[in-house]
């Protein structure tokens, strides 16, 4: 489905189905910081609930983590997303024109 790392490619390589009518724009990302977000804040509550721990702790495990996550979930997210609007025939998916 990507050409890139976020880039969607023009067509799908087994069927032909044209790709490129995707509109997920700043949709992925926010559902990614969101997933993220959750899961750190939750890591963080139970963290010092149980240890009490220090702020530098967070600083070392949550911010590389917080960066890292998104970055690794951004393209089953945009992929899953295409794939909705594909299966909903949003902005022109399954209208049957070919370029």
């Amino acid at each position: 489905m990507f050409r890139a790392y976020l880039k969607v490619a023009e067509e799908c390589d087994v069927c032909g189905e044209p790709l490129n009518l995707h509109r997920a724009d700043d949709f992925p990302p926010y559902i990614a910081i969101m997933i993220v977000g959750h899961l750190l804040v939750g890591l963080m509550l139970h963290l010092d609930m149980v240890w009490h721990v220090g702020p530098l702790t967070y600083l070392y495990t949550m911010v590389p983590l917080g960066v890292i996550l998104p970055i690794l979930m951004l393209p089953s997210i945009k992929g899953a997303i295409v794939g909705l609007q594909w299966a909903n025939h949003m902005y022109g998916f399954g209208t049957g024109q070919r370029d």
